[in-house]
């Protein structure tokens, strides 16, 4: 994914007011090795590349300035929205270095149908997202979990996971990312069926301890 911008010469809210008003996005971009740097975004490309967009993919970059133009490659640290009109008023970017970690979101993408869905089970998904401390080298741009072998009441924990050398989660290792919930109308169900079967077996054992008394 590609964006172009121009650098941001002009400071304060009229200025930025005036920038919104002719269709642009204020931003900034820094990171461990890179000064902030004030940028305009075209809005309309801005929600072009939102609609499919994550953190944990890059973006490609072009800045021009008067004379030259800047490519680099850069992730969506943060996007400030509106509280009213919905409308994104401002985007931070990050440009990672080399040898330098970073602290991102990961999309968790859930496939295949578990074995506790045919039962009668719900599919719980309890994080969207995985948060990681990450080299910028290691970075994957989803984490892909299958919960086909899921039983009732079993779930997938962060311990389960399989990063990438120079990828860490963020979240305990018992955390769960997705399980398979039981619903309380199948609980009372198989309580039900338990006390039928139990019901049915204690005559049997009843009859079984008179013959062996008249046996005496």
């Amino acid at each position: 994914m590609r964006l172009k911008a121009m650098l941001r010469n002009e400071r304060g809210k009229r200025s930025v007011r005036k920038m919104r008003a002719k269709g642009l996005i204020p931003a900034v971009v820094y990171g461990p090795e890179t000064e902030p740097l004030s940028i305009n975004l075209n809005k309309s490309e801005v929600e072009k590349l939102l609609a499919k967009a994550s953190e944990a993919l890059p973006v490609g970059l072009e800045i021009k300035y008067d004379d030259r133009s800047e490519e680099m490659e850069v992730f969506i640290k943060k996007v400030q929205v509106d509280k009213v009109t919905d409308e994104i008023v401002h985007i931070d970017f990050y440009k990672p270095a080399k040898g330098h970690t970073m602290k991102i979101n990961v999309p968790i993408r859930v496939f295949g149908k578990a074995i506790g869905v045919e039962k009668g089970g719900i599919l719980e998904i309890v994080h969207n997202e995985l948060p990681v401390e990450t080299l910028p080298s290691a970075l994957i741009d989803h984490i892909e979990i299958d919960v086909t072998h899921l039983e009732l009441g079993q779930s997938v924990h962060v311990k389960d996971l399989r990063l990438p050398s120079g990828m860490k989660a963020l979240l305990h290792p018992e955390e769960a990312l997705v399980t398979i919930v039981v619903p309380r109308g199948l609980l009372v169900e198989e309580a039900h069926e338990a006390v039928e079967v139990q019901e049915t077996a204690e005559p049997e054992v009843i009859k079984k301890g008179k013959k062996e008394e008249e046996e005496d």
